[in-house]
């Protein structure tokens, strides 16, 4: 006889210990077994996470699926395969085409009431798959709905951001604990990990004010125990119970201190990989290691204990083999309640018998003593029940000692609310003050976001991920020695970030730094060749040393890796453009400009296509274009003066490089363009005036000392 809980808690332990082919093993066992949506969910699962969507994708759209996790699962393998289509039609059915701005509100809900707690994250889903298919409006609506249920998902903010989309509220708003509608949606249950989270308890911030307020009778903090039927969708359903609708409370045995819970560990409950049956879960005691106790809030007698102890010590819980092995550790292990219909079923008085209380503990209540069955003490001594075990009864205790307990649960509710509240709160405040930051980046006001990286937290500044977000900034504002300085950094602390690597290697490229480029790209490949920005540091390596063709190769190796990385176009486009070779140019821009509206590198490239081939309107557009979107770049300033200039617009020309001046006061090609143009107006003084200061700036520069001569 195989039952399916047991089961799944091995896959998942096995999934949770990277032992793929284990799991996959067991998932197909189960799935002989149990032809059901849970089964085949944790098949697809093994396969997804071992890096095989491909087989995940296979299995699961070869199955008539009815579970929304296994849509979710499905609809993720469509997106990493590239099946964008097919992916929105899992999540919407066959509306996915008929959401309009006006409709797109009530689909939300809808998907909000399908897919419960992973709502969030089917939002991130759905709202990717419009970004790519050009419908932003909906995507961001679906973005801002998911940071509203779940403000830990932190690309759906980067996605708003990176689109030029101002999110709504400002991040001031959206990083805040009072703003959350449900804790759960944000934790989750974690069915199948090894703890549960304080979301778990499901405890509300109203809860403490309304039992100060209460009377001594009205003082049980309420806990709900899942029913003996409720369904478990993977693994062993941990035990969670729910702080507001049930007859029990967390107490500890008289004659002990409370123990204040510890800030380190969220939940003494742990999953166990047994099932132990209850037919009622009123009548459930659970003593944890943190001296903690489940109360039933029903009288048990003595006689119906004996009864108890004596029918589970003939009959096995899990199958007719005898292994006793999981009870034994129940004194240590969180108990879980049965959903398959194999599950035996026990007597109403049953108990869930713990190791960590006592017997004398018990006996300290002044009206009536307890005495341990000889039964019990039989069964102990057989190995079947760990020894030092007793039933804790609130309705055996005096009224004052009742009193007692119910302020100290109140204490344990208030800790457990205070350390959720802190540590959420903590979170948070720093999401919030990096959003801030990462908000003012991707409007390109670099200064200020350099500002705001660098006055966060130390141990937070010292990591890859602001590091990298400065030297990014430094890249765009074209410091490119300020932008290497950062980069080294980020390599020297987190030598495995491969993330903005392409932007480490650009500014390396500009700077001629021929060695350290060389060194970076032989790093990548030996850390990762399957991704993009290896191939990307690799072709700008060679581009550098003048080998083109080999470079663009790399480039063609780098989009092949990710389709959808729009900086590889840009490069690749660029070497196309030293080559030549302009219609390859001008296509691998377009495609980078299609995958991101915003990529203003790529909207300057095809207005320098155009200025080769002197259609200098369309170049002018495209320049403006770009700037639109990086309103402070003075290199892009620089070139639309060139073709203003060419179009025989001086007076446009000068004023627009007296703009980006004032932004870049040493860019030393708008000054070398301004010098050329106050030349050809014949305002020698003022050209010779700009070419003494661009001396300074770039000492070895030629074609200054030329211009200077011919002044």
């Amino acid at each position: 006889m195989i039952i399916q809980e047991p089961i799944q808690a091995a896959i998942w332990h096995c999934l949770n210990h990277y032992a793929y082919s284990d799991a996959i093993f067991l998932a197909e066992r189960l799935c002989a077994e149990f032809d059901s949506d849970d089964s085949i969910y944790l098949l697809a699962t093994c396969y997804y996470r071992s890096g095989k969507p491909s087989q995940a994708y296979t299995i699961l759209s070869g199955k008539k699926i009815v579970s929304e996790k296994c849509k979710f699962l499905l609809a993720r393998c469509c997106v990493d395969l590239h099946k964008l289509s097919e992916a929105e039609t899992v999540l919407t059915g066959n509306v996915g085409d008929l959401i309009s701005s006006s409709s797109c509100s009530s689909f939300i809900e809808t998907i909000i009431s399908d897919y419960g707690d992973s709502a969030a994250f089917a939002l991130q889903l759905i709202s990717h798959i419009w970004w790519r298919s050009e419908r932003s409006h909906l995507a961001a609506e679906a973005c801002r709905k998911a940071l509203y249920l779940n403000p830990f998902l932190w690309q759906s903010f980067q996605d708003l951001c990176d689109r030029g989309v101002k999110p709504d509220p400002e991040p001031t708003k959206i990083f805040r604990a009072d703003n959350l509608e449900n804790f759960n949606k944000c934790l989750g249950s974690n069915s199948h990990v090894n703890s549960t989270p304080l979301s778990s308890y499901n405890l509300s911030y109203e809860s403490i004010n309304t039992f100060n307020s209460s009377t001594p009778a009205q003082k049980m903090v309420n806990m709900s125990v899942p029913s003996s039927n409720s369904s478990i969708s993977s693994g062993i359903q941990p035990f969670t119970p729910d702080m507001n609708n049930a007859k029990a409370i967390f107490v500890r045995p008289l004659g002990r201190k409370v123990k204040v819970i510890n800030e380190n560990a969220y939940s003494p409950l742990t999953p166990s990989f047994g099932v132990f049956p209850l037919e009622n879960s009123d009548n459930l005691s659970v003593c944890s290691s943190q001296s903690m106790v489940l109360v039933p809030s029903a009288t048990l007698n003595e006689t119906n204990d004996h009864k108890f102890i004596s029918k589970r010590s003939s009959k096995p819980v899990f199958s007719q083999s005898g292994n006793t092995s999981n009870i034994n550790n129940l004194g240590t292990q969180q108990i879980t309640m049965p959903s398959s219909p194999m599950s035996h079923v026990v007597r109403r008085s049953s108990r869930i018998i713990t190791n960590n209380c006592s017997v004398k503990e018990n006996t300290k209540s002044p009206n009536k003593k307890f005495a341990s069955p000889k039964s019990a003490t039989r069964k102990i001594k057989s190995g079947l029940i760990p020894k030092k075990t007793v039933f804790a009864d609130i309705t055996e205790r005096h009224p004052k000692e009742r009193g007692v307990m119910e302020v100290e649960t109140l204490t344990l509710a208030q800790q457990a609310l205070n350390l959720q509240k802190k540590t959420t709160e903590g979170l948070l405040s720093l999401l919030r003050d990096i959003g801030i930051a990462y908000l003012q980046l991707s409007k390109f006001n670099c200064k200020k976001a350099i500002q705001l990286f660098q006055s966060l937290p130390p141990r937070q500044y010292k990591t890859g991920f602001v590091l990298s977000m400065i030297g990014k900034a430094y890249c765009e504002q074209s410091d490119y020695l300020q932008s290497i300085k950062y980069f080294s950094e980020v390599k020297e602390h987190e030598p495995y970030r491969d993330t903005l690597m392409e932007l480490y290697s650009t500014s390396l490229w500009h700077q001629q730094k021929e060695v350290a480029l060389s060194a970076l790209a032989q790093d990548m490949t030996a850390l990762d060749r399957n991704s993009s920005s290896t191939w990307c540091v690799v072709g700008n390596c060679f581009s550098l040393q003048k080998e083109h063709q080999t470079a663009i190769k790399y480039f063609q190796r780098a989009i092949q890796v990710n389709p959808d990385f729009p900086y590889a176009y840009a490069l690749l486009g660029n070497e196309y453009l030293v080559t030549e070779e302009l219609e390859k140019a001008i296509t691998c821009f377009q495609k980078a400009v299609k995958l991101d509206p915003r990529h203003y590198k790529s909207w300057y490239g095809i207005g320098a296509i155009y200025q080769k081939q002197e259609r200098y309107e369309l170049a002018e557009m495209h320049y403006k274009r770009a700037l639109r979107i990086n309103h402070s770049s003075a290199l892009i300033m620089c070139h639309i003066a060139v073709v203003q200039n060419s179009m025989d617009k001086p007076d446009q020309a000068l004023h627009t490089l007296h703009i980006a001046l004032t932004l870049e006061p040493k860019h030393p090609m708008c000054k070398y363009q301004r010098a050329q143009i106050y030349s050809k107006l014949g305002k020698l003084p003022e050209a010779l005036y700009e070419l003494e200061e661009l001396k300074e700036i770039v000492p070895k520069e030629s074609l200054v000392y030329f211009l200077t001569g011919k002044v």
